[in-house]
């Protein structure tokens, strides 16, 4: 009888486990999508043996299977479907549940589960094996359903975790929630990787198709000019759009990340989210060659090669700074945008960026170490400046990888304030003995001039640098800067007076004028001595005319002060040159008892013909590269001499006999004089040759 019983019981099994299989089919369907009962149970068959292979396992008490045959045997006989509870109906139910938790009492502990809730997980469990079919992110309002029941279940799996109660009914339906809470989690944690996953294959995809029609930015574009701008063109607005995810994808990964969170696998969606945002943001930094940059090469390579690495590097960090890490924020903060997950954000977000980050600073430390040398300062500032702009895009991250830049920043801060010091000591150290020919501009003048020219670019750069510089000097020293002395200010400007960088101009300027001095001593002829000083110290005006931020810098009373000085040298070089010239035209000598002595006459003429042949010769060979400056000389000396000479010219050439004498002693005519002036400090020793041909 025994065994006969146990033969009949498979098939009571069975036709209970249809008639349960009926009665689940009609929970599974969500609101407005119900379908027939035989339909749904030919979908979901196998899972449904699964469910009851598993409940056979995990039911060892008796009272526990007699609830389920009662659920099956109240659903066997033929019901319309509106008879059925719906999920929503369903999850009402197991919120009172989750609810009752909370209010339950240690003295009456929960001893089983509500009949309602009792089928929860199976419910659950046949909604996971429908979405693996149909996949999230394909209907909103199933997504939603789905991932509310898996917040319950995992609600109400951590609650009766917490209350520890001691009862088999209780542990066994808990054993079948944990499972299927489980399998929920990973299929939610599977989609959220392929979600995240899914915008970097599409713009992969994209790529490849443009490939043929699309150049990538290469390194020998980027040098040619000393500041690097991110090009404006077409990529630009693709840059924009990153990182490339519509919408209502940003809607399923935040409700994804949310149940995974609160189910308790806050390690795993955060381990999916930074393994996939981390593989992306790696391809999108090597489209711009970023995997190029190699810090132990930076030692080896010459600076004309590395000046196109750091050319690549500002491009890459900008890009960062503008697009790249601002994208990643916002997508983050959109994902993980419930206020108790900021921990999260900032977590996630630090993670992502301080690798990059530290890539970016070690090759900036690298170069930082290179030797110092003039022409490497403006790549500096320009590293300087990126890394000053990098700072506001990375101030969501924890605060050391922001101290970490800000010392990347002093470090090339002071190899400016190195470099400029070196140029200060190479115009101490320009003691050349040989004077520039012609007295020319100095070559040290022009490269002086231009170096602070490209460097005021910077200024406000290089103000910062140095304030920070000097503070930097007085902590370790305990004193205040000294102010520079008043001659050097600009009353009516205190930003001016206050300004590091301006101070440091203001040095150098000064090292150049004394410089130029010494060299100016090198000339024998104090005429020109005055000339040389007069073409540098003009091109030094000029050049801070031309340049507003030099002007600004230096201010209208030392320019001021620079317009007097080259009046000095003018006045200087006509009292040197002309001056013995208007002597030989002096009345005084001329007349001996009251009649003009004509020995005497003649001697002056002599005179005056051999020294202004003298000034011509010299003087032709001269140069005077400022054509303003060169056109003042020749007017101020043709209004000295000329009158001058017209009237002496014209008084006493009748006391000379005519004829080959007057020829002999007269050798200029009043209008010759002003057309050899005009051959003046032309550079061109031939003049009077040819003009006497």
């Amino acid at each position: 009888p025994k065994k006969a019983k146990k033969e009949k019981n498979p098939k009571k099994k069975n036709r209970k486990r249809e008639k349960r299989k009926i009665q689940l089919d009609r929970v599974y369907n969500f609101p407005g999508e119900m379908e027939k009962a035989g339909d749904h149970a030919t979908e979901s068959d196998s899972h449904v043996h699964k469910s009851d292979d598993r409940e056979d396992t995990q039911h060892s008490d008796e009272s526990e299977q007699q609830s389920h045959d009662s659920v099956a045997t109240e659903t066997a006989t033929p019901e319309s479907e509106s008879s059925s509870p719906s999920l929503i109906q369903v999850m009402a139910a197991v919120d009172d549940f989750i609810q009752s938790l909370s209010d339950a009492d240690e003295k009456d502990p929960l001893q089983e589960i509500p009949p309602a809730v009792e089928p929860f997980p199976e419910t659950v469990d046949s909604l996971v094996s429908k979405m693996e079919s149909s996949g999230i992110g394909r209907d909103e309002s199933e997504d939603s359903a789905f991932i509310d029941a898996v917040n319950r279940i995992s609600k109400s799996v951590m609650r009766l975790q917490e209350l520890r109660l001691d009862s088999t009914p209780v542990s066994s339906w808990l054993n079948r929630a944990s499972s299927v809470q489980h399998r929920a989690v990973s299929l939610l944690d599977e989609e959220f990787r392929h979600l995240l996953d899914r915008s970097r294959e599409k713009k992969s995809d994209g790529n490849n198709a443009n490939h043929n029609n699309q150049k990538s930015p290469s390194s020998h574009s980027t040098h040619e000019s000393d500041r690097c701008v991110i090009p404006d063109n077409d990529q630009s607005e693709e840059e924009e759009s990153f990182p490339d995810f519509p919408p209502e994808s940003i809607s399923t990964l935040k409700k994804i990340a949310g149940a995974m969170i609160s189910a308790g696998y806050e390690a795993e969606c955060c381990m999916s989210y930074e393994m996939s945002r981390r593989h992306a943001f790696k391809e999108e930094l090597s489209e711009v060659g970023f995997e190029g940059i190699n810090v132990e090469d930076v030692q080896k390579i010459t600076w004309e090669s590395l000046e196109g690495e750091i050319a690549s590097w500002i491009s890459i960090v900008r890009r960062c700074s503008a697009v790249l890490f601002p994208g990643e924020l916002s997508l983050c903060n959109n994902i993980f945008s419930d206020p108790d997950h900021a921990p999260i954000r900032k977590r996630l977000f630090t993670g992502l960026v301080s690798a990059v980050t530290i890539r970016f600073l070690d090759f900036s430390g690298a170069v930082v170490l290179t030797k110092r040398s003039s022409e490497k300062l403006f790549k500096f500032l320009d590293m300087y400046e990126t890394l000053r702009d990098l700072i506001p895009a990375v101030e969501q991250s924890d605060s050391d990888l922001i101290d970490e830049i800000k010392l990347a920043q002093t470090r090339l801060g002071e190899a400016a304030v190195t470099i400029i010091g070196e140029l200060e000591n190479s115009i101490k150290s320009d003691n050349g003995r040989t004077p520039v020919p012609s007295g020319a501009v100095h070559p040290l003048t022009r490269y002086t001039m231009n170096y602070l020219k490209y460097a005021c670019e910077y200024k406000d750069t290089l103000d910062l640098v140095f304030q920070h510089y000097e503070k930097a000097q007085s902590d370790q020293t305990g004193t205040k800067p000294e102010p520079e002395p008043k001659r050097n200010q600009r009353e009516d400007d205190d930003e001016y007076k206050t300004s590091a960088f301006a101070r440091q101009m203001i040095k150098v300027m000064e090292l150049l004028d004394a410089n130029l001095e010494i060299k100016s001593r090198l000339y024998r002829d104090p005429s020109l001595r005055s000339i040389f000083l007069m073409n540098n110290g003009r091109y030094i005006l000029q050049k801070i005319k031309g340049s507003t931020e030099i002007r600004d810098l230096m201010g209208q009373s030392w320019t001021r002060k620079r317009s007097t000085e080259l009046r000095q040298y003018h006045k200087s070089y006509q009292r040197e040159t002309w001056g013995k010239v208007l002597q030989t035209m002096n009345q005084e000598g001329l007349q001996v008892n009251g009649k003009v002595s004509k020995p005497v006459l003649k001697e002056r003429f002599k005179i005056f013909n051999a020294m202004f042949d003298e000034i011509h010769k010299t003087q032709s060979t001269w140069i005077v590269s400022d054509e303003q400056m060169q056109s003042e000389l020749r007017v101020s000396i043709s209004a000295l001499v000329i009158p001058a000479y017209r009237s002496f010219f014209g008084r006493y050439k009748q006391h000379l006999d005519s004829g080959k004498q007057t020829d002999k002693y007269v050798k200029y005519q009043p209008e010759d004089i002003e057309s050899f002036i005009d051959d003046l400090f032309d550079g061109n020793p031939t003049s009077m040759a040819r003009k006497r041909n």
